[in-house]
């Protein structure tokens, strides 16, 4: 009798462990999954002196119209002064999935004020910051430790 017990919880202690070990796997692979993450870097030059007009425009306006749209502000970077990149303006932005990305850039577009304080002076010659805009969307590797 005594040793049916003691084989009755090594039984249970095996039954918690593969009960575990699924749930470990279970979960592993749903985080592996959810990894359809993507980023877009986004490199804009400038209007010939006018980066820093549009990095505040930037830190004053688009991060907060951005992120009311859906999107996670990643960072923002300007070129070293005295590179021959002075008019470089870069940031990065991340979204759930590719699809996500598309959602969210329409619902931008579709907002009155990203309309109005962004679009309307972009068109205007008078106002106009950005003179071109290189965007790609960038998927993370595997081994990559940002996803």
């Amino acid at each position: 009798m005594v040793q049916g017990g003691f084989m009755m919880k090594w039984k249970v202690i095996a039954a918690f462990g593969v009960v575990f070990g699924i749930a470990g796997i279970g979960w592993g692979v749903s985080a592996q999954r959810s990894s359809d993450q993507v980023f877009e870097l986004r490199m804009y030059e400038a209007m010939p002196g006018k980066r820093d007009a549009l990095s505040e425009r930037f830190h004053e306006h688009t991060m907060a119209m951005f992120e009311k749209a859906g999107m996670t502000n990643v960072g923002y970077w300007t070129a070293s002064p005295g590179d021959a990149s002075d008019d470089l303006f870069i940031y990065m932005l991340s979204y759930a999935s590719r699809e996500a990305r598309d959602e969210t850039w329409t619902r931008l577009g579709e907002d009155p004020d990203f309309q109005r304080e962004i679009i309307a002076e972009e068109r205007s010659e008078e106002f106009k910051l950005v003179s071109t805009i290189d965007a790609r969307i960038l998927v993370p590797t595997s081994y990559s430790p940002l996803k």
